[in-house]
């Protein structure tokens, strides 16, 4: 598992009632990831209603949509940012490209306060 790296996982909701095998995007660094048994995850939400600042839009009209995996328009909800066990993720799908990375980073310096 990878930086950029786009996986089915459990997901907790944020209130802990439950969990939910959805796609997510790796955004720990290699170093982190390859260090222990957890990596840092973004969800990723089929429904694109409600987009938040934070938000990003993977869409098909995207050249780096079609290595992510995904089937359809999806939402990357980067306020929905967890650390978890690697283990829990059942399978890679696919990879977010250079410049979706360089966009999910730049939300996370935003919505963290880290300039």
């Amino acid at each position: 598992m990878r930086r950029g790296d786009i996986v089915l996982i459990k997901y907790p909701f944020t209130d802990l009632s439950s969990t939910k095998v959805r796609p997510a995007i790796v955004v720990s660094s290699d170093k982190f990831t390859n260090y222990g048994e957890d990596a840092i995850f973004v969800c990723i939400s089929s429904q694109t209603r409600n987009v938040l600042p934070s938000d990003l839009i993977l869409s098909p009209s995207d050249p780096e949509f079609r290595n992510s995996g995904l089937k359809k328009a999806s939402l990357v909800r980067i306020g929905k940012i967890i650390c978890l066990s690697k283990s829990l993720a059942s399978r890679l799908l696919g990879e977010a490209g250079p410049n979706t990375m360089q966009r999910i980073r730049e939300r996370l310096i935003n919505i963290l306060d880290l300039n």
